[in-house]
C-alpha cells in the first residue's frame, strides 16, 4: 500500500529522504517582479505570486537534497536559471544530466518589441545511487508540450497534474519514495499516489498546506476534481501512445538485432 505525508514549514528544517525528486521551487527574481496577467476586464497587471523569489541559499540547499537522492531530481526552473542550477548540482555532488524545455501556453509580449517566451526548463539530474541509469520515458523525447494551467482557484505556480504524471511515470518506479519540498497544491503528491509511489512534501503556506491536504486525501480514495479528472484522462491517452510507441521501436530493434545476428552467422560459415 502506497502512502503519502503532508509536512508544514520551513523545508530545510526537515532531513530528506527519497528515491526521486520532483519539484517545483521558486524562480529567479526576475521572474517573480516581471510577473503579468492579463484579461479582458482589468487589462495587464503585476501578478503576486505569493511566496518569495529563489535566493543563492535556498538553490545550495535543493542541490544538495539532489545530490542525496538515491536517483533522478527533476527541477522546475526558468530558461536563465539553467547554468546555476547545473552549477549548483556538481557543487552539491550530484550530477547534472540536462535541461528539457516545457512549451506551453504563453500570453503575448505585451511591450511589443520582442517575441514572447513561451517556454520554462525541467532540470534533470542524478544522485548517489551506483549502477546503470534508467527512466521509464519515450526515447524520442525533444520538450514538454503540455498546456498551462489557466483559471480560477489554482495555486499561482501550479504545474498541470497531467505533466506530474508524466514526470513520475518516467523518472521513478512503483513502490518507489518520490519528494517534493515545495509541494504547493500537493500535484505531485496526486500524480505519485495515482501511479503507486509512495510521497513525502513539504509546504510553506498554512493556506496551500489545507488545501493540498484535502486533495491528497481525496485522491487516496479515487476522487478527483474535474480538472484533475480531465487532466488523468488526457494523460491516459498520451501515455497509451507512449506505450504503444516504445513496444513498436522495441520491435524494431529486435527485428534489426536479429538480422545483424544472422548476417554475422552467414560470415562465419
Amino acid at each position: 500500500m502506497v502512502g503519502f505525508r503532508l509536512m508544514s514549514g520551513d523545508s530545510r528544517l526537515i532531513q530528506w529522504e527519497g528515491d526521486v525528486m520532483i519539484t517545483d521551487p521558486p524562480y529567479r527574481a526576475h521572474v517573480h517582479k516581471a510577473a503579468t496577467s492579463h484579461s479582458h476586464i482589468r487589462g495587464a497587471r503585476h501578478r503576486d505570486l505569493g511566496f518569495d523569489h529563489l535566493d543563492e541559499g535556498l538553490r545550495k540547499w535543493t542541490c544538495e537534497v539532489a545530490a542525496a537522492c538515491k536517483r533522478w531530481s527533476v527541477i522546475h526552473t526558468d530558461t536563465e536559471s539553467v547554468g546555476a542550477w547545473a552549477a549548483g548540482l556538481a557543487a552539491a555532488g550530484a550530477t547534472y544530466i540536462r535541461a528539457v524545455p516545457w512549451v506551453r501556453w504563453s500570453m503575448p509580449q505585451l511591450s511589443g518589441d520582442r517575441p514572447p517566451q513561451g517556454h520554462e526548463m525541467i532540470v534533470v539530474a542524478y544522485g548517489c545511487g551506483v549502477g546503470k541509469k534508467h527512466w521509464n520515458g519515450p526515447g524520442n523525447l525533444t520538450h514538454l508540450a503540455h498546456l498551462c494551467l489557466r483559471g480560477e482557484g489554482k495555486h499561482k505556480a501550479e504545474k498541470p497534474l497531467d505533466q506530474l504524471l508524466d514526470l513520475v511515470t518516467w523518472f521513478s518506479d512503483k513502490g518507489e519514495t518520490v519528494i517534493d519540498p515545495f509541494a504547493g497544491s500537493c500535484t505531485s503528491g496526486v500524480a505519485a499516489h495515482y501511479l503507486g509511489r509512495h510521497w513525502v512534501g513539504c509546504e510553506a503556506s498554512e493556506e496551500w498546506v489545507k488545501r493540498g491536504g484535502a486533495r491528497l486525501r481525496l485522491a487516496s480514495r479515487g476522487v478527483y476534481s474535474e480538472r484533475d479528472t480531465e487532466r488523468i484522462e488526457r494523460w491516459k491517452i498520451t501515455n497509451a501512445r507512449e506505450v504503444e510507441d516504445k513496444a513498436r521501436m522495441r520491435a524494431v530493434s529486435d527485428k534489426a538485432l536479429a538480422r545483424a545476428k544472422e548476417r554475422l552467422a552467414n560470415a562465419g560459415e
